[in-house]
């Protein structure tokens, strides 16, 4: 089913037609394994399970189709920490949609909206039938170009939208010329792709901060957080230190950090984030755990255990013991379900291609 010609884009393909419902099923999980724990049994009404997929490997990105019934999708704590995955994925809903929770914040999606999951964050949806194009890039390419990362997860780009229009007609020409791309055209094509995706969606927040809040407030709140991270090594950062350093009172600045959970909150978030990208980086490998702790602000390492794993659910040298290039996988039973694994074999690919 993997189609690879001399300088072609690789292909993996499967549709429900050629496998049993539980078949199918199973390949659906395997090949979804890096990004999704699904839940077809729970859905709200019970059908034969059905799943096509169509996916290219594009060089430093990976762009697929996907067509399915009602499901439930999720990515935990510890789904996060298991697949070394912290990939963004961008989908374009041509079918279908969902509702569920991306973080804290409630997300609906619709038929013709674009939505975008950070998978270094927790999500929960239920999924009607549906049909979608899932872009799926790694975040060392985009945080290049896209200076407020954190501001991703979650964003829906309505239909109709001008950023919606560009954005979907892409995707859509993409995939449709992807079958007769060679990979030194994709090699190109790609840069640009990102260059728009990255265009598109900082046009998109920008947008939704006008609508939230006032432009100054915004700006306000986008320096102590840029100053919150440029300074999470320091044990002392807090909510005394950001008030003095940006001349607010200690109730304004509460305030501001209100909808990210409180100052506190906030930089032990930011800080376990840091160390969780560290001790899954490969050229920090040879740094003991307590000075990751160290470099992230943590004085006490038992402090530093205690909190990774209330934020993880897996200790921070359990974590480290995950080989991100060497997912654990079950038993090949046949050539279908080794191709729908070789999925999550091409996104630790992209991840160990921009990671060194």
């Amino acid at each position: 089913m993997t189609k690879k010609g001399e300088d072609r884009l690789p292909i993996i393909h499967f549709t429900s037609h050629d496998l049993s419902a539980d078949e199918n099923y199973t390949v659906w999980c395997q090949a979804t394994d890096a990004l999704f724990d699904i839940d077809f049994h729970g859905a709200d009404h019970p059908v034969r399970f059905q799943a096509d997929l169509t996916s290219y490997s594009m060089g430093s990105i990976l762009l697929g189709r996907t067509r399915s019934v009602a499901q439930r999708f999720s990515r935990s704590t510890a789904t996060i920490a298991r697949s070394g995955i912290d990939h963004i994925i961008v989908q374009l809903y041509m079918v279908g949609g969902y509702h569920g929770h991306a973080g804290s914040a409630s997300i609906v999606v619709q038929a013709g909206d674009i939505c975008v999951l950070d998978c270094a964050e927790t999500f929960a949806t239920q999924a009607s039938d549906f049909e979608n194009l899932t872009l799926v890039i790694p975040r060392a390419i985009l945080e290049t170009k896209l200076p407020r990362l954190e501001a991703l997860h979650g964003l829906v780009l309505k239909a109709g939208s001008t950023w919606n229009r560009i954005l979907s007609q892409h995707l859509l020409v993409l995939f449709e010329q992807a079958p007769s791309m060679t990979l030194r055209e994709c090699e190109r094509i790609a840069n640009g792709s990102i260059a728009l995706l990255a265009a598109c969606l900082q046009g998109e927040i920008e947008a939704r901060d006008e609508q939230t809040a006032s432009a100054s407030v915004t700006s306000m709140v986008l320096q102590i957080r840029r100053h919150i991270d440029a300074h999470l090594s320091d044990p002392a950062l807090g909510a005394d230190q950001v008030a003095a350093r940006f001349a607010l009172s200690r109730a304004t600045l509460y305030r501001l950090f209100e909808p990210l959970g409180g100052v506190a909150d906030y930089i032990r978030a930011r800080r376990l984030r840091r160390a969780f990208f560290a001790l899954r980086a490969r050229e920090l490998a040879n740094l003991r755990i307590s000075e990751i702790a160290q470099r992230c602000g943590f004085a006490s390492m038992a402090t530093f255990t205690r909190a990774f794993k209330a934020a993880y659910g897996i200790t921070p040298a359990a974590l480290r013991s995950v080989s991100a290039l060497n997912p654990t996988s079950p038993a090949l039973h046949d050539a279908t379900q080794g191709e729908a694994l070789s999925i999550t074999r091409w996104m630790h690919e992209i991840t160990a291609d921009k990671s060194g």
